[in-house]
């Protein structure tokens, strides 16, 4: 329980820091959202009229406490630029944006765990070098980039998907998990390539260990000793690169929309940020930030539960 409430602590410590981050970046920042709403010929009178309407006149400390008591209440603001709740502007982008992480942290696990055990298993042979050098091109490859490739092969050469024709799931579940399929695979095949590398690291550092001499010799074969030995102590450090990598699916899947032509967070955060629309970055920001920390505190308590040696 106390480490329970420690984590607790903690995220709530972390969210507010964020918070008053974004709240400090826009202050410092050059821009003013009201000059950006009426336009630079508007007067110096019609822009200072609109900041003591938009409240951005008041003192920092003031407009920054009001915001996080709405924020708790479930009250994200009004957007500069729509003047529509930010809660509903952002409302049906969320289930975009978590649908291709999620399918993105999917293909990470699915390809990166049996080529990394597969690799281990073929170590030194053919296989392992071929794998492993198509690893390093694949690591070195920015996601946007495997995006535009996909994009032009699969869409402008094959045909199997037309780009930026992209489906709602409003209106066609199957088709918009389709449309997703290749963004998530963008922003996957790095990530994987890493993860793959780390579980091959790891779990040959498992092989020299006096466990797995004394479980050769009490008659287990080859595959038995990496899945039911090598693989669980293997994985473990895997399980905390896998949480932090997290945040780096986010965003990545920021830029990806923009390639694909997906409206989700992503490209509402870049449009609110160029448009000096407060209340939505601040709101989408927090947000985020929220899923990355919940993230890496399920990470830390799934580490601790497989691993009872280990304090966090």
């Amino acid at each position: 329980m106390k480490f329970i409430i420690k984590k607790i602590t903690g995220l709530i410590i972390a969210l507010l820091i964020v918070s008053i981050l974004a709240f400090l970046a826009f202050e410092i920042i050059p821009g003013d959202p009201a000059r950006t709403i009426l336009g630079t010929e508007a007067t110096e009178a019609k822009v200072e009229a609109l900041r003591d309407e938009m409240g951005l006149n008041r003192p920092l400390t003031v407009r920054y406490g009001e915001w996080v008591k709405n924020f708790v209440s479930g009250d994200m603001g009004t957007s500069y630029s729509y003047q529509i709740p930010v809660k509903e502007l952002i409302a049906d982008k969320i289930p975009i944006t978590v649908t291709m992480t999620v399918m993105s942290f999917l293909f990470i696990v699915l390809l990166s765990i049996p080529l990394g055990v597969l690799c281990v298993y073929y170590e030194n042979h053919m296989l392992d070098r071929i794998f492993l050098a198509l690893n390093q091109v694949l690591m070195s490859v920015p996601p946007f980039f495997i995006g535009m490739l996909l994009t032009v092969l699969f869409g402008l050469v094959f045909h199997f998907f037309t780009p930026g024709g992209y489906i709602s799931y409003t209106e066609n579940l199957a088709g918009f998990l389709g449309y997703l399929l290749l963004p998530s695979l963008a922003i996957a095949l790095p990530k994987a390539a890493m993860t793959m590398k780390m579980l091959r690291s790891s779990m040959l550092d498992q092989l020299g260990q006096d466990y797995v001499r004394t479980a050769k010799s009490r008659g287990n074969g080859p595959w038995r000793v990496l899945f039911v030995h090598v693989f669980k102590n293997g994985f473990l450090p895997v399980i905390t690169f896998l949480g932090v990598m997290i945040a780096d699916v986010i965003a990545n899947s920021i830029v990806i929309e923009q390639v694909f032509g997906i409206p989700g967070l992503g490209r509402t955060l870049i449009s609110s940020i160029s448009k000096r629309d407060y209340p939505v970055v601040e709101a989408v920001i927090v947000l985020i930030a929220i899923v990355i920390l919940v993230t890496n505190a399920v990470v830390d308590l799934l580490y601790r539960k497989l691993d009872k040696r280990i304090e966090i």
